[in-house]
């Protein structure tokens, strides 16, 4: 089985999600229309499957591949023994609650994207979005040995 250099498919990733960002900044962060939206300085919370899409298509990569780069290399959070990068969770913003499937993305891999091939100056700030009160169990649980997201994630 030859060896897989997710170094390289990262960076093509990331240049993919960069380029993207430069030409549709609505791609991140805005609550309702963004595939992923940033929870603190630790996580985004990206939408599933939408953002596995987007990042297939911005990157010429399968889908399958970036599942597998991300779960590898780190940049979705998983939980052993399957490693699922999904999770469903309630999030909020604009007084509304809503359940979607989502997955746990490094902020360093999308804010990297964003300074290296995007054209910021910076990662970008954190959403509006939150997650419920009532997802904090599941969230810490996944999160079980790792760092979990923040306070300010949740709403209050």
């Amino acid at each position: 089985m030859p060896l897989v250099d997710y170094a390289e498919a990262v960076e093509r990733l990331q240049r993919g999600l960069g380029r993207a960002m430069d030409e549709e900044p609505w791609v991140l962060n805005i609550p309702g229309k963004s595939v992923a939206c940033k929870l603190d300085h630790l996580y985004y919370l990206a939408v599933m499957p939408a953002f596995v899409e987007k990042l297939s298509r911005f990157s010429g990569m399968m889908p399958e591949k970036v599942v597998e780069t991300l779960v590898r290399t780190g940049n979705f959070i998983t939980r052993p023994p399957e490693r699922e990068p999904v999770l469903p969770v309630g999030v909020t913003w604009g007084g509304r609650v809503y359940e979607i499937r989502a997955a746990f993305v490094e902020a360093d891999f999308i804010d990297r994207a964003a300074r290296l091939h995007g054209g910021m100056d910076s990662g970008l700030n954190v959403s509006d979005l939150k997650l419920t009160a009532a997802s904090r169990e599941a969230v810490e649980l996944f999160f079980e040995g790792k760092t979990p997201p923040q306070g300010l994630a949740y709403a209050k």
